[in-house]
């Protein structure tokens, strides 16, 4: 069974903006390389957002499947790792 995210995965202080969100931005999203750790508890990390995979994706309604569902955003963390997020992962780094 899949675990369900919270709402705001990120603190109120770091809030998705509404302005959206550009190739070269600072941005801050949870990660944590512990598989074991729940994913309410990662701690926030800061990266630059390095590729845009199109605002028109899909809603995940539409792919007929949970699991390896696109993400908008390619996003090099400060820690040298890459993930993937969408608007409601990201927060703009203050």
């Amino acid at each position: 069974m899949a675990k369900k995210r919270d709402a705001n995965p990120l603190p109120k202080s770091a809030q998705p903006a509404t302005t959206g969100f550009a190739v070269g931005n600072r941005v801050v999203t949870r990660h944590s390389s512990d598989s074991a750790m729940p994913e309410d508890l990662w701690p926030n990390v800061s990266g630059v957002i390095v590729d845009d995979f199109n605002p028109g994706l899909p809603p995940q309604d539409d792919y007929g499947r949970t699991w390896a569902i696109s993400k908008r955003w390619a996003v090099a963390l400060d820690t040298g790792s890459l993930v993937f997020r969408n608007d409601s992962d990201l927060a703009r780094e203050s």
